[in-house]
């Protein structure tokens, strides 16, 4: 179920990823609005820090 999980979420933040990048590439006449665009930046931001937060956790489990 976890890795299910895991593959679902690395398909939305390549999916963000790619998104962003379009809207970069069109600049003004990209059909994206600034709601759209700050949700998947968010997407991404909050992305990287549940991995750094599960590794944490995971080295603290390994030092006791």
């Amino acid at each position: 179920m976890t890795a299910y999980i895991q593959t679902l979420r690395n398909k939305s933040v390549q999916s963000a990823q790619n998104k962003l990048s379009k809207h970069r590439e069109l600049g003004v006449k990209t059909d994206l609005n600034v709601f759209e665009v700050a949700e998947l930046m968010d997407t991404l931001k909050f992305s990287n820090s549940q991995e750094e937060s599960k590794a944490s956790v995971f080295f603290s489990l390994n030092l006791n």
